[in-house]
């Protein structure tokens, strides 16, 4: 296990997200005060199983863990351990209703005063968030780097997009209790068939996975800049995720889209995934708009 060094070095790394589901349920349902107690058992309890398979835990993040393991293998018999002792008869944080979800992946990553910095980890926490209660997901590059006998008990569910991701990434599902698991059907592998064509002030913007963003905001720093006093600085993007084109509104007033099938929506600090073809209107419904069209690659 690589120890923290004066100086930023980069390894080969298995990082696991163990992530307490529910706490804020939890917290309005039996108090700050309990609900702390027992999300902070739960946390020690799971730090020993890292620790006992000779992975480190890096830091907590409120009611999560980061570790950090030198193989795959040790990181997926921790995340069993952590399951199979929240289940063991009398764990009292278990009675209480605390599960846990889990997300690991696999690959290089930067370490440095102790910290971890890397695509590596945004995998993992994205798989933690996709993950339900007393779920572990692994990326591909995980169950690849896996002995062949513990393949066994691992299923492979989809390819899925990762939010601030383009592309697609081979999701698996640990099976640490095999008895009631869902039958998996075969997974086919996606591509991306479409593309998102964008039209502003007489400039055309192509969207696909060589240009997976736009930037649109009132800075001349965005892609896409427009001087009005409603749109925000850093107003919107329009991005690839999988084979789905979204518009993130990061603004202030809101991204109005309406499209050319007649309906009208407003967007403010949230995604909307664009289908067909429409106008993008950011900050007021009376500006020029930005015309998109979604269609078939290369036409």
């Amino acid at each position: 296990m690589p120890d923290a060094r004066s100086a930023p070095f980069s390894a080969a790394v298995t990082v696991l997200f163990a992530d307490i589901s529910g706490s804020t349920l939890l917290c309005a349902v039996r108090g700050d005060e309990t609900a702390y107690k027992l999300v902070s058992t739960a946390l020690a309890l799971l730090e020993e199983q890292v620790q006992r398979v000779g992975g480190r835990v890096i830091k907590r993040i409120g009611d999560a863990i980061l570790a950090v393991f030198d193989a795959a293998g040790p990181a997926v018999h921790a995340a069993a351990g952590m399951q199979f002792a929240l289940e063991a008869p009398g764990c009292e944080v278990r009675a209480e209703g605390v599960r846990v979800r889990m997300g690991i992946a696999t690959g290089t990553a930067v370490l440095d005063a102790g910290d971890l910095y890397g695509d590596v980890v945004n995998v993992a926490a994205r798989l933690v968030s996709l993950a339900g209660a007393d779920e572990v997901l692994l990326a591909g590059e995980t169950y690849d780097a896996l002995p062949t006998p513990m393949r066994g008990a691992i299923r492979v569910m989809d390819q899925l997009a990762l939010r601030g991701r383009p592309g697609w990434v081979l999701v698996y599902q640990y099976l640490w209790k095999q008895e009631g698991a869902t039958v998996s059907t075969v997974v086919r592998p996606r591509g991306l068939a479409a593309a998102l064509e964008i039209t502003y002030s007489g400039q055309t913007y192509g969207l696909g996975p060589e240009r997976p963003k736009l930037t649109i905001g009132r800075d001349p720093d965005n892609d896409v800049a427009i001087p009005e006093s409603v749109v925000s600085r850093h107003h919107a993007e329009l991005v690839l995720r999988g084979d789905k084109f979204l518009l993130v509104d990061r603004s202030t007033n809101g991204t109005w889209v309406l499209t050319d099938g007649g309906d009208t929506f407003r967007v403010t600090r949230e995604e909307l995934t664009l289908a067909g073809s429409g106008r993008i209107l950011p900050g007021r419904q009376t500006l020029q708009p930005l015309r998109y069209r979604v269609g078939p690659r290369g036409v």
